[in-house]
Protein backbone atom coordinates (compact mmCIF):
# COMPACT_ATOMS: atom_id res chain seq x y z
CA UNK A 1 0.00 0.00 0.00
CA UNK A 2 1.89 3.26 -1.12
CA UNK A 3 0.44 5.87 1.19
CA UNK A 4 1.33 3.49 4.52
CA UNK A 5 4.51 2.50 3.16
CA UNK A 6 5.41 6.57 3.11
CA UNK A 7 3.59 6.61 6.61
CA UNK A 8 5.97 4.35 7.10
CA UNK A 9 9.20 5.57 6.27
CA UNK A 10 8.28 8.37 8.78
CA UNK A 11 7.70 5.48 11.47
CA UNK A 12 3.96 5.36 11.27
CA UNK A 13 1.47 2.40 10.86
CA UNK A 14 -1.96 3.56 9.72
CA UNK A 15 -5.03 1.10 10.17
CA UNK A 16 -8.22 1.17 10.27
CA UNK A 17 -10.84 1.90 13.03
CA UNK A 18 -13.09 -0.80 14.38
CA UNK A 19 -16.49 -0.15 12.59
CA UNK A 20 -18.19 2.70 14.51
CA UNK A 21 -15.15 4.05 16.60
CA UNK A 22 -14.75 7.29 16.82
CA UNK A 23 -11.73 9.04 18.48
CA UNK A 24 -12.86 12.20 17.84
CA UNK A 25 -16.68 12.30 19.22
CA UNK A 26 -17.23 11.45 22.66
CA UNK A 27 -20.96 10.78 22.60
CA UNK A 28 -20.61 7.80 19.64
CA UNK A 29 -17.93 5.92 21.66
CA UNK A 30 -20.53 6.24 24.36
CA UNK A 31 -22.71 5.00 22.47
CA UNK A 32 -20.64 2.30 21.20
CA UNK A 33 -18.64 0.99 24.63
CA UNK A 34 -21.69 1.44 26.68
CA UNK A 35 -22.85 -2.25 27.41
CA UNK A 36 -26.69 -2.93 26.46
CA UNK A 37 -29.09 -2.76 27.87
CA UNK A 38 -28.65 1.17 28.96
CA UNK A 39 -31.21 1.15 31.08
CA UNK A 40 -29.89 3.96 33.78
CA UNK A 41 -27.76 6.81 33.64
CA UNK A 42 -26.71 9.27 35.81
CA UNK A 43 -25.51 13.29 34.59
CA UNK A 44 -24.00 15.15 37.09
CA UNK A 45 -24.09 19.34 36.47
CA UNK A 46 -26.52 18.91 33.86
CA UNK A 47 -27.00 22.59 33.02
CA UNK A 48 -30.20 22.75 30.83
CA UNK A 49 -30.63 19.25 30.20
CA UNK A 50 -29.12 19.67 26.59
CA UNK A 51 -26.74 16.53 26.99
CA UNK A 52 -29.66 14.36 29.03
CA UNK A 53 -31.88 14.54 25.72
CA UNK A 54 -29.04 13.28 23.93
CA UNK A 55 -28.89 10.41 26.14
CA UNK A 56 -32.65 9.40 25.48
CA UNK A 57 -31.78 10.11 21.97
CA UNK A 58 -28.78 7.84 21.99
CA UNK A 59 -30.29 5.18 24.40
CA UNK A 60 -34.20 4.97 24.08
CA UNK A 61 -35.25 3.41 26.92
CA UNK A 62 -33.12 4.78 29.54
CA UNK A 63 -33.42 6.88 32.12
CA UNK A 64 -31.60 10.09 32.45
CA UNK A 65 -31.32 11.41 35.89
CA UNK A 66 -29.83 14.84 36.12
CA UNK A 67 -28.44 16.57 38.93
CA UNK A 68 -28.55 20.38 38.41
CA UNK A 69 -27.70 22.32 41.67
CA UNK A 70 -28.20 26.41 40.48
CA UNK A 71 -32.22 27.11 41.08
CA UNK A 72 -32.67 29.58 37.45
CA UNK A 73 -30.76 26.63 35.50
CA UNK A 74 -32.75 24.02 37.02
CA UNK A 75 -35.95 25.41 35.74
CA UNK A 76 -34.56 25.05 32.20
CA UNK A 77 -33.98 21.62 32.75
CA UNK A 78 -36.88 20.94 34.91
CA UNK A 79 -39.21 22.43 31.61
CA UNK A 80 -37.22 20.02 29.20
CA UNK A 81 -37.61 17.03 31.15
CA UNK A 82 -41.33 18.12 30.75
CA UNK A 83 -41.09 17.52 27.26
CA UNK A 84 -38.79 14.71 27.76
CA UNK A 85 -40.31 12.06 30.06
CA UNK A 86 -36.92 9.76 30.17
CA UNK A 87 -35.22 12.79 32.08
CA UNK A 88 -36.02 12.46 35.96
CA UNK A 89 -34.65 16.47 37.13
CA UNK A 90 -33.02 16.41 40.42
CA UNK A 91 -32.47 20.29 42.41
CA UNK A 92 -29.32 18.99 44.06
CA UNK A 93 -25.38 19.19 43.81
CA UNK A 94 -23.62 15.29 44.16
CA UNK A 95 -20.99 15.46 47.18
CA UNK A 96 -19.08 12.90 49.33
CA UNK A 97 -21.72 13.54 51.70
CA UNK A 98 -25.46 15.08 52.16
CA UNK A 99 -26.25 18.07 54.26
CA UNK A 100 -26.05 22.07 52.91
CA UNK A 101 -22.99 23.40 51.07
CA UNK A 102 -21.72 26.24 49.68
CA UNK A 103 -22.12 27.02 45.56
CA UNK A 104 -19.82 29.17 43.90
CA UNK A 105 -21.49 31.34 40.79
CA UNK A 106 -19.17 32.09 38.02
CA UNK A 107 -18.94 34.54 36.02
CA UNK A 108 -20.04 31.97 33.33
CA UNK A 109 -22.50 30.19 34.89
CA UNK A 110 -21.49 26.91 33.64
CA UNK A 111 -18.05 27.34 34.87
CA UNK A 112 -20.07 27.47 38.90
CA UNK A 113 -18.42 24.89 41.20
CA UNK A 114 -18.58 23.65 44.90
CA UNK A 115 -15.17 24.12 44.63
CA UNK A 116 -13.65 28.03 45.04
CA UNK A 117 -12.06 29.23 41.92
CA UNK A 118 -8.00 29.77 41.71
CA UNK A 119 -6.22 32.18 40.11
CA UNK A 120 -4.31 30.53 37.16
CA UNK A 121 -2.92 33.44 35.43
CA UNK A 122 -4.91 32.05 32.30
CA UNK A 123 -7.40 34.14 30.53
CA UNK A 124 -10.31 31.97 31.24
CA UNK A 125 -10.05 33.17 34.55
CA UNK A 126 -12.39 35.92 34.11
CA UNK A 127 -14.62 33.45 33.28
CA UNK A 128 -14.73 31.11 36.14
CA UNK A 129 -14.29 34.24 38.66
CA UNK A 130 -17.25 34.14 41.55
CA UNK A 131 -19.69 36.26 40.97
CA UNK A 132 -21.32 35.30 44.50
CA UNK A 133 -21.97 32.31 47.14
CA UNK A 134 -25.38 30.68 47.32
CA UNK A 135 -26.46 27.62 49.33
CA UNK A 136 -26.84 24.65 47.58
CA UNK A 137 -28.36 20.50 49.11
CA UNK A 138 -26.29 17.81 48.48
CA UNK A 139 -26.48 13.89 48.49
CA UNK A 140 -24.24 11.28 47.23
CA UNK A 141 -24.64 8.96 44.33
CA UNK A 142 -25.17 5.95 46.90
CA UNK A 143 -28.03 7.82 48.41
CA UNK A 144 -29.23 8.69 45.36
CA UNK A 145 -29.49 5.45 44.36
CA UNK A 146 -31.35 3.82 47.48
CA UNK A 147 -33.62 6.80 46.87
CA UNK A 148 -34.59 5.99 43.47
CA UNK A 149 -34.42 2.26 43.37
CA UNK A 150 -31.22 2.15 41.29
CA UNK A 151 -29.07 -1.11 41.66
CA UNK A 152 -26.32 0.11 38.86
CA UNK A 153 -25.61 2.86 36.54
CA UNK A 154 -24.37 2.19 33.41
CA UNK A 155 -23.49 5.56 32.12
CA UNK A 156 -22.31 7.80 34.65
CA UNK A 157 -21.72 11.66 33.19
CA UNK A 158 -19.79 14.48 35.42
CA UNK A 159 -19.49 17.58 34.80
CA UNK A 160 -18.08 19.00 37.97
CA UNK A 161 -15.40 21.79 37.54
CA UNK A 162 -13.39 19.87 39.71
CA UNK A 163 -15.52 18.73 42.37
CA UNK A 164 -15.31 14.72 40.25
CA UNK A 165 -13.24 13.09 43.32
CA UNK A 166 -15.96 14.37 45.47
CA UNK A 167 -18.73 13.00 43.82
CA UNK A 168 -16.96 9.60 43.23
CA UNK A 169 -16.45 9.42 47.39
CA UNK A 170 -20.18 9.31 47.62
CA UNK A 171 -20.03 6.28 45.50
CA UNK A 172 -18.13 3.67 47.69
CA UNK A 173 -20.78 1.10 47.52
CA UNK A 174 -21.28 1.58 44.01
CA UNK A 175 -17.54 1.48 43.33
CA UNK A 176 -16.94 -1.48 45.62
CA UNK A 177 -19.81 -3.66 43.79
CA UNK A 178 -18.82 -2.76 39.93
CA UNK A 179 -22.35 -1.22 39.93
CA UNK A 180 -20.87 1.75 37.32
CA UNK A 181 -20.50 1.28 34.03
CA UNK A 182 -19.41 3.52 31.47
CA UNK A 183 -17.55 6.85 32.93
CA UNK A 184 -17.57 10.01 30.67
CA UNK A 185 -16.46 12.97 33.04
CA UNK A 186 -14.51 16.30 32.76
CA UNK A 187 -10.61 15.72 33.69
CA UNK A 188 -8.35 18.77 34.83
CA UNK A 189 -4.89 19.26 34.05
CA UNK A 190 -4.01 22.46 36.09
CA UNK A 191 -5.84 23.31 39.41
CA UNK A 192 -8.15 26.12 38.59
CA UNK A 193 -9.94 25.38 41.51
CA UNK A 194 -9.10 24.91 44.88
CA UNK A 195 -8.84 21.54 45.42
CA UNK A 196 -9.51 20.22 41.78
CA UNK A 197 -9.54 16.83 41.36
CA UNK A 198 -6.15 16.50 39.18
CA UNK A 199 -6.42 13.97 36.13
CA UNK A 200 -3.65 11.99 37.71
CA UNK A 201 -5.76 11.46 41.04
CA UNK A 202 -8.92 10.42 38.76
CA UNK A 203 -6.91 7.89 36.94
CA UNK A 204 -5.58 6.35 40.05
CA UNK A 205 -8.78 6.15 41.77
CA UNK A 206 -10.48 4.51 39.35
CA UNK A 207 -7.44 1.94 38.35
CA UNK A 208 -8.16 0.83 41.50
CA UNK A 209 -12.07 0.32 41.05
CA UNK A 210 -11.11 -1.70 37.56
CA UNK A 211 -11.39 1.13 35.17
CA UNK A 212 -8.99 2.06 32.88
CA UNK A 213 -8.72 5.05 30.36
CA UNK A 214 -10.38 4.39 26.63
CA UNK A 215 -9.14 8.13 25.15
CA UNK A 216 -9.45 11.76 26.12
CA UNK A 217 -11.46 14.49 24.30
CA UNK A 218 -11.61 18.76 23.71
CA UNK A 219 -8.55 19.11 25.52
CA UNK A 220 -8.13 22.72 26.42
CA UNK A 221 -5.14 24.96 26.29
CA UNK A 222 -4.48 28.58 28.10
CA UNK A 223 -3.06 31.26 26.50
CA UNK A 224 0.25 29.92 27.59
CA UNK A 225 0.01 26.45 25.66
CA UNK A 226 -0.21 24.66 29.31
CA UNK A 227 -2.98 21.84 29.10
CA UNK A 228 -6.11 22.73 31.40
CA UNK A 229 -8.72 20.63 30.95
CA UNK A 230 -10.51 17.96 28.62
CA UNK A 231 -12.83 14.93 28.84
CA UNK A 232 -12.15 11.31 29.13
CA UNK A 233 -13.92 7.70 28.94
CA UNK A 234 -13.23 5.70 31.29
CA UNK A 235 -14.06 1.94 30.93
CA UNK A 236 -14.13 -1.60 32.73
CA UNK A 237 -13.17 -4.51 31.14
CA UNK A 238 -15.94 -7.16 29.94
Amino acid sequence: MAIQSIAGRFGYHIRRLDDGASFVDPYVEQQRLARPPVQTIFEVGAADGRDSERYTELFPGARVFAFEPMPQIYASLAERARRVPAIVPLNLALSSGSGKAQFHVANWQDASSLLAPKKTGSTFDEYQAQTGVIDVTTSTLDEQCVAHGVTRIDLLKMDAQGAELQILAGARDLLARGAIGLIYTEVHFMESYQGSALFYQMCALLAEHGFSLHNLYGLTHNQKGQLAWGDAIFVRPA
